[in-house]
């Protein structure tokens, strides 16, 4: 809110694309993409997208919606087993801080579970190696401050869908001249839906009914 409301522009966020540059130009790198890319994109983008993102470095480009079904699945089972108890789910960075600083007794009830981004950052390490560079790309600024976790091999490096176009532009590489392809990973189509609203209930095969009362989103 501060970056957008700012009159003088004097609030940015941090930039990390000049990292990510390095990381694809030094060694092996794989990219995690969150699943609201397709808001972002058009359908014929999407199709070329894998492409383009392997002309940056990219030695393998996955969807992040691989580490949704995941996080979906634990989370239903907690859940599950606790039932009757207030459950609020871990996904977002923004939401678990606000609860750490100001409704500390509320912490308990976060879900024990990895955020998608997390998840997928180290299955992609545990598949390809632990000396693979992660890079998530999403829309949140907030997923930045992920990267302090508990010290786990998760994810390197996250950039912005805005610092994404910016890496295009620079490298000159247009979505139209890029050929169709596929991502080195397929997640299942509910995990795609997990950025809309009601989406990780969804995934996590839950009630999405809006009058349900104890599955609110």
């Amino acid at each position: 809110t501060c970056i957008r409301q700012c009159p003088q522009k004097a609030k940015s966020y941090r930039k990390d694309l000049a990292e990510a540059m390095d990381s694809v130009r030094s060694g092996r790198t794989a990219v995690s993409l969150a699943p609201s890319f397709a808001c972002l994109f058009e359908e014929w983008q999407i199709r070329r997208l894998p492409s383009a993102l392997r002309k940056l470095g990219f030695g393998y480009v996955a969807e992040a919606a691989v580490g949704a079904e995941w996080a979906a699945v634990q989370t239903a089972r907690h859940v599950r087993q606790h039932p009757g108890r207030l459950s609020i789910v871990s996904a977002c960075p923004a939401v678990v801080q606000y609860i750490q600083r100001y409704r500390p007794e509320l912490c308990g009830h976060i879900v024990p579970v990895a955020s998608p981004m997390r998840a997928h950052g180290r299955a992609l390490k545990a598949k390809l190696g632990a000396d693979v560079k992660v890079v998530f790309i999403g829309p949140c600024v907030a997923k930045k401050t992920e990267l302090q976790g508990d010290g786990e091999p998760a994810v390197d490096l996250v950039l912005t869908f805005e610092e994404l176009l910016e890496w295009f532009n620079a490298a000159g590489i247009q979505l139209a001249d890029s050929e169709e392809s596929d991502f080195d990973e397929r997640p299942p189509k509910t995990a795609r839906l997990y950025p809309l609203e009601g989406g990780c209930l969804k995934t996590a095969a839950l009630p999405v009914d809006y009058c349900e009362t104890k599955h609110i989103t």
